[in-house]
């Protein structure tokens, strides 16, 4: 491959992967960077296992864009598994057999649904949704197998890896042994599919969820995701509810306006779905899922053998709802299913301790949509806002820092800061706060619930050290609104953050009437930073 040396050449690179970045487009021309081999390349030279797939890449006009610079990861099906595609979905035996327009714009799909745009190694693969999406916009997923061992990966439940972290000059190929054929239907048409939910499919239809779960894309063209949480048949039937009729009978049985929200069966239905993509590694290990139900959740709780939903412990048992895991995280273009293990119900917790995280708790952090030390406005995030919004706010993460998962959201020079909580049982709180405090640059701030002013004013400025009654004297501290750092949290060194940090108590006394979020509020009363950790919600007797 040539070598381009020149300042000008430079110039002209530098520019084109600009361009490339803002486009984010599959298709692109031919910027060589080294002597290494690319992706169509290392294909080209491997005819054995990707004669077929690179026959795909020039019907469809990509050969040049795996040539082209970039950071790619494709997941490349070997000759075998494109040959078994092709037959079951075209009726054909070679690829230069398809030469209808839409078969070909199918491949172009397939094409870019099976690549994404950045590298990503095998060693980053957790269980569940990827944390990036492919040039459709879609997530792919991985299971791991009985075994263990990349080499019982499925991708997408379906495709193991032959060979996989194959590096190219322009990205990573990964070698499959099966199409990934991508998903194009919502989360209900692939249920009702599926045959085995008829009486919940039912349901969705009858309570005019249906349509509003097989939404791909909201009335301003962003993606919508749904997660729905469903009795199977086979589960209905261990409860004797054999029929449509049969469910009605023991959730609604006087009321045939389903369609009304305040009917039971509609509320039953809206409790079991989440406005959000949630596999099970998703899920919080010990938090809450904000139902499509107003003021409802679904409580989760994670152990090392089990997934608890709505746990309810009483003096001599425990009982809670689990997933059939051999019939969940199944994936749809705008979510995914999980099968529960008996009937769910709508559950009203008591108050219980909650720990708001103001960075990891977000659904973009999760998704890997901000990342660390990158500047965002807030309308990068769905459940952060802030005034000025010409304002930049960044999130650091580092092994150094004595913050819970090391992370403080690094913010300063704002009106006002704001969060959506996560669901509060409802119940009597007390409230803290904790940042990184001491430093004379730093702000004190006002905190408002729901738009009223509560308790009193947060100074970060604050040094530890300065506090009446530290270290020992925790009656002192309290009294002067004053708590240690969390003993739980600490830093690579090994420095606890009860030694180093303390948390303000806001208040003692925030009532929660109803079961809900809320928007809590930090107002400027002096300007200055706020490298902000969590905030604190502890139940009050």
């Amino acid at each position: 491959m040539k070598k381009y040396k020149s300042l000008l050449f430079i110039i002209v690179l530098l520019l084109a992967i600009m361009e490339y970045s803002c486009n984010d487009s599959l298709d692109g021309s031919i910027y060589y960077t080294s002597d290494a081999q690319t992706i169509a390349e290392y294909m080209s030279s491997c005819p054995d296992t990707f004669s077929s797939y690179i026959e795909i890449l020039k019907k469809t006009g990509y050969y040049s864009t795996m040539e082209s610079y970039g950071s790619y990861t494709v997941f490349a099906p070997n000759n075998e598994a494109v040959a078994a595609y092709i037959k079951q979905k075209f009726g054909v035996d070679s690829v230069s057999e398809i030469t209808d327009t839409a078969d070909i714009n199918s491949l172009k799909y397939l094409v870019r649904y099976q690549t994404m745009p950045s590298k990503k190694y095998t060693s980053s693969f957790n269980e569940g949704r990827m944390t990036d999406t492919t040039y459709t916009g879609d997530y792919l997923t991985v299971t791991f197998t009985s075994g263990g061992g990349l080499s019982n990966v499925l991708i997408n439940k379906t495709a193991k890896l032959k060979k996989y972290d194959i590096e190219c000059d322009n990205g990573i190929i990964d070698v499959i042994d099966s199409v990934l054929d991508p998903k194009v239907d919502p989360v209900p048409i692939i249920m009702e599919e599926s045959g085995d939910y008829t009486i919940f499919v039912e349901a969705l239809k009858q309570t005019g969820y249906y349509s509003t779960f097989s939404k791909i894309y909201s009335s301003g063209l962003t993606r919508t995701y749904y997660t729905i949480f469903a009795e199977s048949d086979s589960v209905y039937a261990l409860s004797g509810i054999n029929s449509f009729q049969d469910l009605v009978d023991l959730i609604s049985p006087d009321d045939s306006d389903y369609t009304d929200e305040l009917n039971n069966l509609n509320r039953f239905v809206a409790y079991h779905a989440v406005n959000a993509f949630e596999y099970t590694i998703d899920m919080p290990d010990d938090g809450f899922l904000t139902t499509v139900l107003s003021n409802n959740a679904i409580v989760v709780k994670k152990t090392d053998i089990y997934l608890k939903l709505n746990e309810q412990t009483t003096d001599s048992t425990d009982n809670w709802i689990s997933l059939i895991t051999s019939q969940s995280n199944n994936a749809a273009r705008n979510g995914c299913y999980h099968t529960l293990d008996t009937i769910m119900n709508i559950y009203v917790p008591e108050a219980t301790y909650i720990l708001f995280d103001v960075v990891t708790d977000q659904p973009e952090y999760q998704s890997g949509a901000v990342s660390n030390y990158t500047k965002y406005y807030p309308s990068a995030y769905s459940n952060v806002d802030w005034y000025p919004t010409s304002k930049v706010i960044r999130y650091i993460r580092r092994s150094s820092n004595c913050n819970h998962d090391n992370t403080f959201l690094d913010a300063g020079g704002f009106v006002y800061l704001s969060f959506v909580t996560p669901v509060l049982p409802k119940g009597k709180y007390t409230v803290t706060c904790l940042a990184n405090g001491g430093n004379s640059a730093r702000g004190k701030f006002q905190v408002y619930w729901d738009g009223n002013p509560i308790g009193t004013t947060w100074n970060v400025t604050q040094k530890y050290s300065k506090i009446d009654g530290w270290p020992d004297d925790s009656v002192a501290m309290e009294a002067a609104g004053w708590r240690h750092g969390l003993k739980s949290i600490t830093n690579k060194a090994g420095t606890c953050q009860y030694d180093v940090n303390v948390r303000r108590v806001i208040t003692t006394s925030l009532l929660c009437p109803t079961q809900s979020t809320h928007i809590i509020k930090f107002k400027t009363v002096k300007s200055g930073g706020c490298p902000f950790d969590f905030i604190e919600f502890i139940p009050t007797d």
